[in-house]
């Protein structure tokens, strides 16, 4: 049954929906409307064709050239059970609001780590939430890193996030001048094909790069020196 989907305003300059072809961007947005509570339908390209092209010259052929198109950007994926293809919005928690009765009316995309029970934004009892040590992490830097990840990281935000950010956040990075930039050219990475171990990446990225800062800033200060 087709439902009526939240659109966000910065769908336009999504990257990924940028590079589509405009034909492939309207398919995308018709599969939200036919998907189940949790992004997921069957990969059956009549039947979309007839859900999202009823009065459209187009064929089987042509839409399933328009998924794989989607599938190339990164914006569905396909995963199959029991001998049936099934189409999986890949960023559906961030734009979509699943409620806790949300119900699986095809299966769960295997490639989603967790449940999604509650909305893509954090409750607001976790905004202000602090790690074992105590660190809160305030709701700015919650929304843009996890506004950047829903962007680019595969799967979107992943679920030890929060454990991550107090990490970063005790270690004294700067989120607009180096967490940021490290969550870019970690995702940069993966898009290229190197295969990286989820957020470590991006504290290992930190690690070195604040590192190397550090190195040019004492050789600075050593350069400049008085001399007694």
């Amino acid at each position: 049954m087709a439902r009526d989907r939240t659109l966000p305003t910065d769908f336009w300059t999504w990257e990924a929906v940028i590079d589509c072809s405009m034909t492939a961007r309207l398919l995308f947005l018709g599969l939200w409307n036919f998907a189940d509570d949790h992004g997921v339908q069957p990969l059956r390209p009549r039947t979309i064709r007839m859900q999202v092209f009823p009065g459209d010259a187009i064929d089987e052929n042509a839409v399933r050239a328009l998924i794989d198109e989607l599938v190339a950007r990164g914006l569905v994926r396909i995963f199959t059970v029991e001998g049936q293809d099934y189409l999986s919005v890949i960023h559906w928690e961030q734009v979509q609001r699943v409620g806790r009765r949300a119900r699986h009316r095809y299966p769960a995309d295997p490639a989603k780590p967790v449940p999604v029970e509650t909305m893509a934004a954090p409750p607001p009892a976790a905004r202000h939430a602090a790690d074992a040590n105590g660190v809160r992490v305030s709701s700015r830097w919650r929304k843009a890193i996890r506004w950047r990840l829903g962007q680019s990281w595969p799967g979107g935000p992943p679920a030890d996030l929060e454990r991550w950010m107090a990490h970063w956040l005790v270690e004294g990075h700067d989120l607009q001048r180096d967490v940021l930039p490290a969550i870019d050219a970690v995702c940069q990475a993966v898009a290229n094909g190197k295969p990286v171990s989820g957020l470590q990446a991006v504290s290992d990225y930190l690690a070195t790069h604040s590192l190397a800062r550090t190195s040019a800033g004492d050789a600075e200060r050593m350069t400049h020196r008085p001399e007694g």
